[in-house]
């Protein structure tokens, strides 16, 4: 299996208590977790040693705030409502740690929430390290080509971090992970492991862009059901997620180690 080197993609699975969800969809390819044996020639998935990547702005919205026809996200035409914005909180929101944001107390009208888009720092720096039943392998400084075997088990794998610049690759190939025709340069309708979302690259004034201007990256993810929000809602959605990296091998050796779909679990618990 070819290993691409777009490996950056958000899977986000919301629940709740009054069962606010992302409904699942049939995958185009399963991604199974890692056992003892060393894969060969398909990926399996194992938690990360360590995970960061900061956050710029979270809204949810009522309407898809970056429709297709769209070069930036329009929030103000969404009527998005805000639950951070790193340019007025002081406070870094990093995945690193879960995070918990409050709905704020100023909703005008009673709306039905449809979308949650999450802006990133197009900079993922992980580590991680795949034991089998004789050896152990960890991440080198280099990327996820540079895979170390390890000494022993007590050796701490190096951390490295990686950015994307297209969703089609150097030589301009169909991303069988997306639905939009194999992807744009900028943009992809992400099929994994049985949920979809959108996910565009942008330049530093948040307008859509892609190769070596990727600021950021752009996810939306549709609501299924919606969550219904008024003037007298009060509460806060909590965001937990799992820190996942792609094992590749020969069945001999380790090949590489890739950052993997970031999967989300956000809880909306109203008080």
């Amino acid at each position: 299996m070819k290993i691409s080197k777009i490996s950056y993609f958000l899977i986000a699975y919301l629940t709740s208590f009054t069962s606010f969800q992302l409904k699942p969809i049939h995958a185009s390819s399963t991604i199974l977790n890692c056992n003892s044996k060393i894969p060969k020639g398909v990926p399996c998935l194992i938690k990360a040693y360590s995970y960061n990547v900061e956050i710029e702005k979270v809204d949810i919205c009522p309407k898809n705030p970056f429709p297709e026809f769209r070069t930036t996200p329009d929030y103000a035409g969404s009527l998005c409502l805000s639950l951070y914005d790193k340019k007025i909180n002081s406070r870094k929101l990093n995945l690193t740690n879960n995070s918990k944001l409050e709905i704020p107390e100023n909703n005008l009208d009673n709306r039905e929430y449809k979308y949650i888009s999450i802006i990133f720092k197009n900079k993922f720096t992980v580590s991680g390290k795949f034991s089998s039943n004789e050896n152990s392998w960890n991440t080198g400084k280099k990327g996820p080509k540079n895979v170390l075997k390890a000494k022993d088990n007590f050796e701490v794998p190096k951390k490295f971090s990686e950015k994307l610049t297209n969703w089609r690759g150097l030589n301009n190939l169909d991303n069988k992970y997306c639905d939009n025709n194999g992807g744009t340069f900028s943009r992809c309708d992400l099929n994994y492991n049985g949920y979809k979302l959108t996910a565009i690259g942008l330049n530093e004034n948040f307008i859509e862009s892609y190769g070596e201007k990727t600021k950021y990256l752009f996810y939306n993810v549709e609501l299924s059901p919606p969550i219904t929000l008024n003037k007298k809602t009060k509460g806060n959605i909590d965001i937990k997620f799992q820190r996942n990296l792609e094992v590749y091998g020969d069945g001999k050796n380790i090949k590489s180690i890739s950052v993997a779909p970031l999967i989300l679990r956000a809880f909306f618990t109203e008080i």
